[in-house]
């Protein structure tokens, strides 16, 4: 089988990685000319990346997990619909449930796996970093490669990232902030102006991702991928 490649890659990536599987709607991608095997069904699950010994897995076909909720697929698009910020400084409690401070913008996501951080629109980054400065009360700072760190371990909120037709990401701090090389505890989002989201790998890590091509969506659920 022939599938697409390229050879002028920008990003980091490890050494001993041999490439990046396109999983795209085209032609030339590797699920595209498996789809009548598969009936355009393919699932994995990533482990979380400071788990070393333990790898990722994918699945095809009937052995694809292809549950949860799940959100219309528009070409390589999703639609993210609003993000939650949880008040951990004063929840108030509704039943067992506690408030959230939802922020509500429409844009077109992408599932890249190929890329570690997540990126928002501008607008809708600007629009988190406020709500974290409420809830977190201290001021972030800028380094050479993410817009929000602190120079101390933050007692970080859930973050809720809502998709249309009611699926959604439930992200705590070990999906969102990452400790660099200084000791410094940075947010995993930077800002783009591409008018677009992109979901990063970090973001799916713990999480059953199927995709039903035939059907045109993609279904997210929680679990932990080092047992699957």
């Amino acid at each position: 089988m022939v599938y697409g490649c390229s050879k002028n890659n920008i990003g980091e990536y490890y050494e001993t990685m041999a490439g990046i599987a396109g999983f795209g709607a085209g032609p030339h991608s590797l699920i595209s000319q498996l789809s009548d095997m598969v009936g355009g069904k393919f699932a994995y699950c990533l482990v979380h990346y400071l788990k070393i010994n333990t790898r990722s897995k994918i699945s095809f076909g009937a052995s694809a997990i292809v549950s949860g909720r799940s959100t219309p697929l528009v070409s390589r698009y999703i639609t993210l619909e609003g993000i939650s910020v949880e008040n951990m400084v004063f929840p108030i409690m509704v039943g067992n449930e506690k408030t959230y401070t939802r922020i509500s913008f429409r844009c077109p996501a992408i599932l890249d796996t190929g890329a570690f951080l997540s990126y928002l629109p501008t607008v809708l980054y600007q629009q988190l970093k406020n709500a974290l400065r409420s809830v977190i009360r201290a001021e972030p700072f800028e380094n050479d490669h993410l817009k929000h760190c602190y120079r101390f371990d933050p007692n970080f909120p859930t973050l809720i990232f809502y998709f249309s037709g009611g699926a959604e990401l439930v992200l705590t701090k070990r999906n969102t902030i990452i400790n660099d090389n200084n000791g410094l505890w940075c947010l995993a989002i930077n800002p783009t102006n591409s008018g677009e989201t992109i979901i990063g790998s970090l973001f799916q890590m713990d999480y059953m991702i199927g995709y039903d091509l035939e059907n045109k969506s993609v279904s997210f659920r929680a679990v932990n991928c080092s047992n699957h």
